[in-house]
């Protein structure tokens, strides 16, 4: 019988410290959500109005950090609806710049800010090569590292002015996945 003790205690003692990585593991946030819902992130910002979300917002800057007053520089962000009834942004604008425009690509024409975001969807305008939004003739130069006030304005969930870090490209991007579409109708 004394011999049992000591086991005991030694095979309570492993099963505590076997438990414990575990019970660590599950009360962890899941990091992809936090990087989702974290506010600021990086050199990239997030924020909301309605069921509308915009994620890694941010402002490219050229490789020498200093945004020259007169140029042209993207305008990136992810477009997340969390809600039950499609949206659009219809405008997009800064005190910084003339205007802000929508982009097809490195050489594609200027067009209005008319962005549709589905009913639990999400729509990126991360990559220059991609759909993405510009900042025309800004007014003055800017440095990386800076914040730059800018307002997203949707049909239906209204206005969010949100201060933009202005940095580089070289951050991996945050999107949501998306729900899985609703089945297409069987065809006869």
């Amino acid at each position: 019988m004394a011999d049992m003790r000591p086991r005991s205690i030694v095979v309570a003692a492993l099963l505590t410290a076997g438990l414990g990585p575990l019970a660590a593991c599950s009360s962890q946030p899941d990091a992809v959500q936090s990087r989702i819902t974290d506010p600021a992130r990086g050199t990239s910002v997030n924020a909301q109005v309605g069921s509308l979300r915009l994620l890694a917002t941010r402002i490219d800057a050229p490789e020498d950090r200093k945004l020259l007053g007169g140029s042209n520089t993207g305008l990136f962000t992810t477009l997340a609806n969390d809600g039950t009834a499609a949206d659009r942004l219809v405008a997009v604008s800064t005190v910084y710049a003339r205007q802000v425009v929508m982009r097809q690509g490195t050489d594609g024409a200027e067009g209005p800010v008319q962005v549709d975001v589905p009913a639990a969807g999400v729509v990126s305008l991360q990559y220059p090569g991609g759909l993405h939004l510009e900042m025309v003739d800004l007014k003055v130069d800017v440095r990386a590292g800076r914040l730059l006030p800018v307002t997203f304005r949707f049909e239906k969930a209204g206005s969010v002015t949100v201060n933009v870090f202005v940095d580089g490209f070289g951050l991996p991007t945050v999107s949501p996945v998306s729900p899985a579409s609703p089945a297409a109708p069987a065809t006869s």
